[in-house]
């Protein structure tokens, strides 16, 4: 029988709590990005590479999970 909480985790090589935990790493790793982006936009001279570092970052972690 299909399980709809644990049918992507299995997916993708995880359990159901260490894909909760990789999901909410995630999810403060964007609410980082859109904090330095904000400010970049009113502060051009600061957090330069940060967003665009961090959304490489998490598109690198993300595409070699286990599929």
């Amino acid at each position: 029988m299909s399980n709809p909480f644990t049918d992507h985790p299995k997916e993708v090589g995880l359990n159901y709590f260490t894909h909760f935990l990789f999901a909410w790493s995630v999810v403060f790793k964007l609410i980082y990005a859109t904090i330095a982006c904000t400010i970049h936009s009113f502060f051009p001279f600061l957090f330069t590479h940060t967003t665009s570092g961090i959304v490489k970052q998490l598109h690198s972690k993300i595409e070699h999970r286990t599929r």
